[in-house]
């Protein structure tokens, strides 16, 4: 067994980062949550659409005639700024969120591999009739023959 991953949080660590996080949340008000009927219904702007979009706000800037009318432009505007810093954001959460994400499952599966090889130092226990052991190897036998039925694979453990 490995132990690859040597970390600790403590509570007041682990309170900083998730008022961090409400600061971030306090520092954008405008950001909203699109139900899925939004999402699907809302045109995207994908890198393919980009080039068009930039060109139609130069010519819109440029050419009085095909421009909506200036509140608009300036909406525009404001839409392409918020678009490109929003996009610093998100590559920089998505990094966060994977490393994060990463680290809970290793951390998850060392202690899973943990839990294996205790279950199996049981089992050989109580197979050497070391007093005690048969009744953890039931209650663990238990709980092994029924993992992955009804987990809730996001919920915090609690060590006994």
């Amino acid at each position: 067994m490995i132990n690859s991953l040597d970390a600790e949080v403590s509570d007041q660590e682990l309170a900083e980062v998730l008022q961090a996080i409400e600061t971030v949340r306090q520092k954008l008000p405008f950001l909203v949550l699109l139900s899925p009927g939004e999402k699907k219904a809302t045109p995207m702007l994908d890198e393919g659409r980009i080039p068009f979009a930039l060109k139609a706000l130069e010519y819109a800037s440029r050419e009085n005639a095909i421009s909506p009318n200036p509140p608009l432009l300036q909406e525009a505007k404001k839409d392409l700024d918020i678009y490109n810093k929003l996009q610093s954001v998100v590559r920089e959460l998505s990094r966060l969120h994977e490393m994060a994400n990463d680290t809970r499952m290793l951390a998850g599966a060392e202690l899973y591999q943990f839990a294996r090889v205790t279950y199996k130092m049981a089992k050989i226990s109580a197979s050497l009739n070391i007093p005690g052991t048969k009744s953890i190897v039931d209650d663990l036998g238990r709980l092994y023959a029924t993992q992955g039925k009804n987990s809730q694979p996001d919920a915090p453990l609690a060590a006994q």
